[in-house]
């Protein structure tokens, strides 16, 4: 036997069939010898039945009137007291009943001599040449020695019934487990190739092939469905890789400049240690360094807090109409000295249920985008109002907008486009926002038909 048969004869979806056939055929076969059982119990009751009557008609007579009023009424067959064989045909072919009277010694009275049993009930076969049908006989003893026997032919119905039982057994056993067993094998054969192909995929993964995706076939079953959706995590896991890749170099990219600046004013502090007005402005100048690193470190531990949802326990309901304006008013000086207009359209009463901080916090870093690299003498608007789905912030200005090529990575960490480069800034603003959108359930997009950069962020209700 090869390595794969013996693989999937213990596999656990072979087994699992193995013992749902072997279940089914034990339901089955209690099933049939129960409805057959109870088939063989009425067919029997009702003859047993019939017997009791007549023997009670019997011994009513024998004692009431005598033998001779008993063979007269039911044992003699005409003129004949002892009944010839070929009477049993007729018998037979009626079903009616057969009927002995015997003395003390044993010899018949009237009746088929043929006819034997015991006391009680039980089933015989006739003395009689040709017939071997079995006979449900029901002997009792009367007075004086006298037995009265009085049988009936079993119901052929009976025996028919326990045959259909043991041919139904044989074929369950014979026919339907074998049959069950090699479609198990056939089935488990299919599933246990295609978890091998998924397995053999993600072990390829783990060993570093990272391009590797399991195989989907055109039935669209649930094992396509189970690769398709190994494939899309695969394709995240890649993604985020690639993310993380990123981030790396972003940070690193993002720490040297102001460690490279606290290193070179400390060699100048060296130099220059006699001069107290040089060493103040290289104390200062590595002060600023020292702030700006400490600002990526912030924003950094600020969006892993909000990705973690560990300040989900801070949601309260708040005016968010308020807290907006408020925001506007701050910043509104700001665009002023940047040459900038700036015009806010706030609906009142706009209620919302998060973290107030975080939500000013995203708000900030929208206004502070607008105001760092849009155009100069841009006109940006903040409105807030009612929209179909909740409520709506948007934060537009009427510059050149983000090309099309940044459109997909403007959320990721510490991306910048071509042409914010020149400007302040760590790439970490649209994260942080994108993040806290994400941590109160809300919608950040970027509006594609804009003549400027026009961001909305949507607060479900």
């Amino acid at each position: 036997m090869s390595s794969l048969q013996t693989n999937i004869l213990g596999s656990t979806v072979f087994q699992q069939i193995v013992r749902s056939s072997a279940m089914f055929v034990l339901v089955s076969l209690i099933l049939l010898w129960a409805i057959c059982g109870a088939v063989v119990w009425r067919i029997d009751r009702a003859q047993t039945a019939g017997l009791e009557a007549e023997m009670a008609y019997g011994q009513e007579v024998y004692y009431g009137r005598g033998v001779e009023a008993l063979v007269e009424e039911e044992i003699r067959d005409g003129e004949d007291l002892i009944w010839e064989d070929d009477l049993i045909y007729e018998m037979l072919d009626a079903g009616t009943y057969i009927w002995v009277l015997r003395d003390a010694d044993y010899d018949v009275i009237a009746g088929f001599d043929g006819l034997h049993g015991e006391d009680g009930f039980s089933t015989q076969r006739l003395d009689h040449p040709d017939i071997s049908d079995p006979v449900l006989v029901h002997r009792a003893v009367l007075r004086g020695g006298d037995s009265l026997n009085i049988g009936v032919f079993v119901d052929p119905a009976r025996e028919n019934t326990l045959g259909f039982a043991m041919f139904g057994t044989l074929a369950l056993l014979l026919i339907v487990l074998p049959l069950s067993l090699i479609t198990g094998f056939a089935v488990s054969k299919r599933v246990y190739r295609r978890i091998e192909d998924i397995s053999a995929t993600t072990a390829a993964v783990g060993a570093g092939e990272m391009e590797m995706r399991a195989p989907q076939s055109a039935r669209h079953d649930e094992f396509d469905r189970l690769a398709g959706g190994i494939n899309t995590m695969l394709d995240e896991v890649a993604r985020l890789n690639s993310n993380i890749e990123a981030v790396s170099v972003g940070v690193a990219h993002d720490l040297r400049t102001p460690l490279s600046n606290i290193g070179g004013r400390l060699e100048l502090i060296r130099r220059d240690k006699d001069d107290a007005a040089a060493v103040e402005e290289h104390v200062e100048a590595a002060e600023a360094a020292q702030g700006q690193l400490m600002r990526v470190f912030d924003a950094l531990l600020r969006l892993g807090e909000v990705k973690a949802g560990s300040r989900r326990a801070a949601f309260a309901e708040f005016d968010l109409s308020d807290s907006i304006g408020g925001l506007c008013e701050a910043y509104g000086p700001l665009f002023d000295d940047a040459d900038k207009t700036f015009r806010a359209n706030i609906a009142p009463g706009l209620r919302v249920i998060g973290d107030r901080e975080l939500i000013e916090q995203a708000v900030s870093n929208l206004l502070e985008n607008a105001l760092e690299h849009s155009r100069d003498a841009a006109r940006v608007t903040v409105a807030l109002h009612p929209a179909p789905e909740g409520i709506a912030l948007v934060v537009a200005d009427d510059g050149p907008g983000i090309s099309p090529v940044d459109r997909d990575r403007i959320f990721d960490r510490f991306f910048r486009a071509d042409a914010s480069r020149s400007t302040a800034g760590n790439g970490l603003g649209l994260s942080l926002v994108h993040a806290i959108a994400e941590l109160h359930g809300a919608e950040i997009r970027l509006s594609p038909d804009a003549r400027g950069a026009e961001l909305t962020l949507v607060f479900k209700g």
